[in-house]
C-alpha cells in the first residue's frame, strides 16, 4: 500500500511550484520588456515574431538591446572574457624583437594597466618620438604622468591633445585636464574649461559633469543652472537620443533634487 507523501515531501512540491511560478512570471515580464523596446525603437515586424518565439526575448536583447550605452558593462565584461590575453613579459619580449610604433605603444599600454607607471611614461615618450602626432600615445603620456604625480606636464599634455583633436575619446580629456587644473589650485581655470566644453558640445552628461564639479567648487546655484540645461535639453531631443541618454537624465534629476533639497 502506497502511503501518503509526507509533509518534507509536499513542503518541496510547493516550493518547487512557487519558484516556478516566479520563473515564468520574470520570464514573461522581460518578454514584455523586449516587445515594447522593440516597438519604441521601430524595429522591423520580424523582431516582434522574434521576441514571441521561445528564447527569443533573449536573442533580442543580445543582437539589439545590449547595444545600449547602459550595458557597455555587460559589452566588457565580454569583451574581456574573449579577447586573448598577452602578458607584459610577452609584450616586452616583442617590444625588444621590434621596437616598432605599434609594439612600443602596446606595451606602454599594458604597462600602464599594470600600473608600472614610471616605466610606461618612458615608452608612451618613447611612441611620441617616433609618430608625435599620435594622440593615444599622448594621451597615455599625459595620465601616466597624473599617476606619477607629474601634474604641469600633464596639464600641458591635455591641452595639446584637446588643441589637436577636441572630441578624442568622446571628450575624456576635458574631464582630466579640469581634475589636474583643480588638483593644484587652478580652479577657475578648470571651470573656464569646463564652460567651453558645455558650449562646444552641450551633452548631458557633460552638464551633469560640470554640475558635479560646480558643486565641489562651492558654486551650487551655477550647478543647478547647468542640471536644468541639461534636462530641458534631454526633453527636447529626439527619441532616439532621449534612449541613450536616460541614464544620464536620471543621474541630473537625482542632484538637481538634492541640490533643490540642500537649498
Amino acid at each position: 500500500m502506497i502511503g501518503r507523501p509526507g509533509p518534507e515531501r509536499t513542503l518541496l512540491v510547493y516550493n518547487t511550484a512557487q519558484m516556478m511560478r516566479v520563473l515564468l512570471f520574470l520570464d514573461t515580464a522581460f518578454s514584455l520588456w523586449m516587445l515594447v523596446d522593440a516597438i519604441r525603437r521601430g524595429c522591423r515586424s520580424y523582431w516582434y515574431l522574434v521576441v514571441m518565439m521561445p528564447f527569443g526575448e533573449w536573442v533580442y536583447f543580445f543582437m539589439v538591446k545590449i547595444k545600449d550605452p547602459e550595458f557597455q558593462f555587460l559589452r566588457d565584461f565580454y569583451h574581456r572574457l574573449t579577447s586573448p590575453k598577452v602578458s607584459t613579459e610577452k609584450l616586452r619580449r616583442l617590444h625588444e624583437e621590434t621596437p616598432s610604433f605599434a609594439n612600443t605603444l602596446t606595451l606602454a599600454q599594458a604597462l600602464y594597466d599594470a600600473e608600472a607607471y614610471a616605466e610606461a611614461a618612458e615608452l608612451f615618450g618613447q611612441a611620441l618620438r617616433l609618430h608625435d602626432d599620435s594622440r593615444d600615445a599622448l594621451y597615455g603620456l599625459a595620465l601616466t604622468r597624473l599617476r606619477l604625480g607629474d601634474t604641469e606636464p600633464a596639464i600641458e599634455d591635455l591641452r595639446r591633445l584637446i588643441e589637436r583633436d577636441p572630441a578624442f575619446e568622446e571628450y575624456a580629456p576635458w574631464g582630466d585636464l579640469a581634475r589636474a587644473l583643480a588638483a593644484v589650485g587652478r580652479r577657475d581655470e578648470a571651470i573656464e574649461l569646463l564652460d567651453t566644453l558645455v558650449m562646444k558640445s552641450p551633452r548631458l552628461e557633460h552638464r551633469v559633469f560640470f554640475a558635479h564639479f560646480l558643486h565641489e567648487t562651492g558654486k551650487p546655484g551655477d550647478a543647478r543652472e547647468q542640471l536644468e540645461l541639461g534636462i530641458q535639453e534631454y526633453k527636447d531631443a529626439p527619441k532616439f537620443l532621449r534612449r541613450r541618454k536616460r541614464r544620464w537624465f536620471r543621474q541630473a534629476k537625482q542632484m538637481l533634487k538634492i541640490l533643490q533639497t540642500a537649498n
